[in-house]
């Protein structure tokens, strides 16, 4: 093989491994983000995690006195709501670096999150065609 193909391969491997690392840190921290929303009246707070999951709830005991049952399931929706959007917000800071110029990361981020995508380990061996 040419030397300078060669060389040049070895660049492009090497910027992909790198590329791919630096994705993968990403995506550690992305999966670690959480958002808390509190009520303005401090009764209700919850917790979300990277994706908008409910990871915690605190309700006072007073909230049962203060709120209906209707006025209380607004509440946590639009908490809800709150600490999600914060925790998309926190995502796409830490994932804006590896993604594409111009991508709208909003509409489809999620796909972004669960897992690394599927390459090869360095460890294994190339794959020939047979």
């Amino acid at each position: 093989m040419d030397d300078q193909l060669s060389e040049n391969l070895e660049e492009l491997r090497a910027s992909y491994q790198n590329k791919r690392a630096q994705i993968r840190e990403l995506q550690e921290r992305a999966s670690q983000v959480t958002s808390t929303a509190r009520s303005r009246d401090g009764l209700v707070s919850l917790e979300v995690g990277a994706q908008g999951q409910l990871l915690g709830l605190s309700l006072n005991l007073s909230v049962y006195d203060r709120l209906s049952p209707k006025q209380l399931a607004a509440t946590l929706t639009e908490l809800a709501k709150t600490a999600a959007a914060d925790a998309t917000e926190q995502v796409r800071e830490i994932m804006a670096p590896v993604l594409p110029e111009g991508m709208n990361a909003e509409e489809d981020f999620n796909r972004l999150m669960p897992q690394a995508p599927g390459i090869p380990d360095d460890e294994a061996p190339p794959t020939r065609p047979v």
